[in-house]
């Protein structure tokens, strides 16, 4: 039977002196114009970064958090940019009533009574993201930050045009916008999604001025624009009103890590992750097989992708915990003879039983391998001061960024004074005590995504960050995978279809050809097709980017098509 099938892809953007790819156009041209203005590929990514916090409200924000992945040509060396949430501090481990009733949440954990965990006024953590982009931007950045924001801080004092994508989120928030009106009053006045362009209506935009004030502060301050002074109070004030627990001493008291990270090895590239180590893991079980004599259309490929994922993830839900706070074997999660323990375990012929069980990483846990924290400084260019987006530049630097409010509109809090929605990020603690994820004032819970930064002979090749939720590790393994060990063009690497596995089903991209669907199945995966749509991504927003080290020749590469955007000069 033959049928027709929803495939898209992008048109390949190729520069020469600077590239931005995004999830929104107007990320990718706030990093552009930033480029064109004479900044380097941090102050693209940052200027992507604070715009996509504003075009893209229910993905991102300045109430949200971020990890950066950076190769800087000139020291030839990678860094990490940790500004990822932290407890408030006056959470409990035992702070949230569970709901065993209910499947468990998308890391495994069990969800909480009503909910509390992921929406409303307990659900904030402390927001890292405007933090750690000011950090990234004070370290490396060539530009004043009030001119990286300029483009950010004209798109919310226009009030942002309400597109399809965000028209379609508000409507399916409209439960939960019910029970917080100031939210609503935003998002909905009048109970119903806002209007988008079309070709009978211009659309309606959202009143951002409030946002547009507090970006002009940061711009003035730097971070301490947010986290201290009139934002910081406005926040602390109405989360307090409201019974929550994050404040503004909290908010005062959140530094950012910015770590010199010491790359690890795939098939001879020297990469990082910023510190993620469920995808160490799945490289480095990956690097034991000879994935380019099966080809990119195997299934072997196919089997080993979903198994490598699926005993990641089971090993790191079970051990991993913040190790500023618990005993945890992260150096042993991330470390190669762990992963070759791993790889030795896995057959071509058979997949593992399901569920999957966690193994023990501590025999390979060797603390001296954590990266080292840098001391702060003045920034390199001479100034001092999600969603995702990558930026590279002409002298080789390269920057990959995941910024989120974890989920869509975050805890859907509205801050009206400061225009700003907080992130949910608590519902990625484990809400049981005594877990090793398990929740702590001021720790931060797992990280389960990668932000690739990949480097060969000294000089940045390839790096890419994703969107989606957990399927964000599909996605960047893939294409990273694709580009690398199959020599992919970076938007064909993006394109190609993915599986993913978590430890008990097989999602597979439903393009992939019935007969190697069927084989999956005979390996004793329990196979889930699924397609992407402009309503569903199930496998991840993708931004790449390849960087010929001869020509230094920068490629662009993104997807889906419908929310990705990349522009170069």
């Amino acid at each position: 039977m033959l049928r027709s099938q929803l495939q898209a892809t992008q048109s390949e953007v190729a520069a020469e002196n600077g590239l931005v790819v995004g999830g929104h156009a107007l990320q990718a041209e706030a990093g552009l114009r930033v480029l064109q203005e004479g900044g380097n590929a941090v102050d693209a990514a940052v200027a992507a970064a604070f715009a996509g916090f504003v075009c893209e409200p229910s993905n991102c924000g300045v109430g949200g958090y971020a990890r950066l992945a950076i190769f800087w040509a000139e020291r030839r060396e990678f860094f990490t940019v940790d500004a990822y949430v932290r407890a408030p501090g006056a959470a409990r481990p035992d702070m949230f009533e569970l709901d065993l009733t209910a499947p468990p949440q998308y890391y495994g954990h069990p969800h909480t009574v009503g909910r509390r965990a992921e929406r409303g006024f307990l659900a904030p953590a402390v927001p890292g993201a405007v933090a750690g982009l000011c950090a990234a931007h004070a370290q490396f950045g060539a530009l004043p930050l009030a001119q990286v924001l300029e483009p950010a801080i004209e798109i919310a004092a226009a009030g942002l045009p309400v597109d399809w994508r965000l028209a379609l989120t508000i409507g399916e928030c409209l439960g939960d916008l019910a029970e917080l009106p100031d939210s609503a009053a935003i998002l909905a006045p009048g109970g119903r999604p806002p209007s988008y362009a079309s070709p009978w209506s211009t659309g309606e935009r959202l009143d951002f001025s409030a946002l547009a004030g507090t970006l002009r502060r940061i711009a003035q301050h730097g971070a301490a624009g947010f986290y201290s002074g009139p934002v910081a109070e406005a926040i602390g004030r109405y989360v307090a009103a409201h019974g929550g627990i994050l404040s503004a001493a909290d908010l005062a008291a959140y530094r950012p890590k910015l770590l010199r990270e010491q790359p690890a090895r795939y098939r001879g590239y020297d990469y990082i992750t910023a510190f993620d180590p469920v995808s160490y893991e799945v490289l480095n079980i990956l690097e034991c097989f000879d994935l380019p004599a099966y080809g990119p259309d195997s299934v072997e490929y196919r089997h080993l992708m979903a198994e490598a994922c699926g005993h990641a993830f089971a090993d790191n839900m079970q051990h991993y915990g913040d190790p500023d706070f618990v005993r945890s074997p992260a150096a042993g999660l991330s470390s190669r003879a762990f992963g070759a323990a791993r790889a030795a375990g896995l057959r071509l012929d058979r997949a593992a039983p399901r569920p999957l069980r966690a193994a023990d990483p501590w025999p390979y846990d060797d603390p001296a391998g954590a990266p080292e924290k840098l001391p702060e400084q003045p920034s390199l260019g001479g100034v001092h001061g999600t969603t995702q987006m990558a930026a590279a530049d002409r002298a080789g630097n390269l920057v990959t960024i995941c910024t989120s409010l974890t989920s869509a509109f975050g805890s859907k809090v509205y801050v009206p004074e400061a225009g700003v929605f907080l992130n949910n990020g608590m519902q990625n603690f484990d809400p049981r005590p005594e877990q090793p994820n398990g929740i702590q004032p001021g720790k931060m819970p797992i990280f389960g995504v990668p932000v690739l930064a990949v480097a060969k002979d000294g000089q940045a090749v390839f790096g890419d960050c994703g969107s989606g939720g957990y399927r964000i590790l599909s996605g960047t393994l893939h294409a990273a995978v694709n580009a690398l060990d199959f020599g992919m063009s970076a938007q064909a690497a993006v394109d190609a279809p993915r599986v993913y596995c978590q430890g008990e089903e097989t999602f597979v991209d439903a393009r992939l050809p019935a007969e190697v669907q069927a084989r999956l199945t005979e390996l004793g995966h329990q196979v889930v097709p699924q397609l992407d749509n402009p309503g569903a991504t199930h496998f991840g927003r993708v931004a790449a980017i390849q960087i010929d080290p001869r020509t230094r020749q920068l490629r662009a590469g993104c997807g889906p098509a419908w929310v990705t955007a990349a522009a170069g000069y």
